[in-house]
């Protein structure tokens, strides 16, 4: 078996600074020349580590997701009832979303990301989503699919709503309220 190979410091450094530029000045203002510059690195440099600009921000997105994932698994690993994990993947999920560091990644468009990493931001993804499938199907619920998928846009847009300054208590309250109301309403009818 070969060991898992180590990220070189560099390339965390320039993940760094592009997350840094997004955060200060948007998803336009990274580029390799930018990265360079900030990371005291050759433009050649940096090729060596990403193919492009896109490369660099697929990069960071399937980061945040495996981090969020990874999260949430540790955090209802243990849990036995489906509808208190439901309420723990809506809360740590709306606290992950919502979070200074976190939201810069949300700018970045799934679409301009290269093809080949299309496909593991999708797996990464699912995964995400399977912590909540899992149990809302264990609850029963009639349409799995289109209830996970309203779930995670109530969360997004929750999120959303804390970035343009709405409380995050309040918002938190609201959504949990709405996603167990949500849920009992799509239960399959007991004959």
């Amino acid at each position: 078996m070969t060991p898992a190979p180590v990220r070189d410091e560099r390339q965390d450094a320039i993940l760094q600074a592009a997350q840094n530029l997004i955060a200060e000045r948007g998803v336009d203002a990274v580029s390799m020349q930018e990265l360079a510059k900030l990371t005291g690195l050759s433009r050649p440099a940096i090729y060596q580590y990403f193919a492009s600009r896109e490369h660099v921000l697929a990069e960071l997105v399937i980061n945040e997701m495996a981090d969020l994932s990874n999260a949430i698994d540790d955090h209802i690993v243990d849990l036995a009832d489906p509808m208190e994990r439901v309420r723990v993947w809506v809360h740590y999920s709306l606290a992950h979303l919502a979070s200074s560091e976190h939201r810069a990644i949300r700018e970045i468009s799934v679409a301009s990301l290269p093809e080949d990493s299309r496909g593991m931001v999708r797996a990464m993804h699912g995964h995400f989503m399977m912590a909540l499938i899992n149990p809302v199907t264990q609850l029963g619920v009639a349409n799995v699919t289109a209830t996970c998928h309203l779930l995670y846009a109530a969360v997004a847009e929750a999120a959303k709503r804390i970035d343009e300054g709405s409380e995050y208590v309040k918002e938190a309250a609201a959504l949990e309220q709405f996603a167990i109301n949500g849920i009992v309403g799509a239960l399959r009818p007991q004959h």
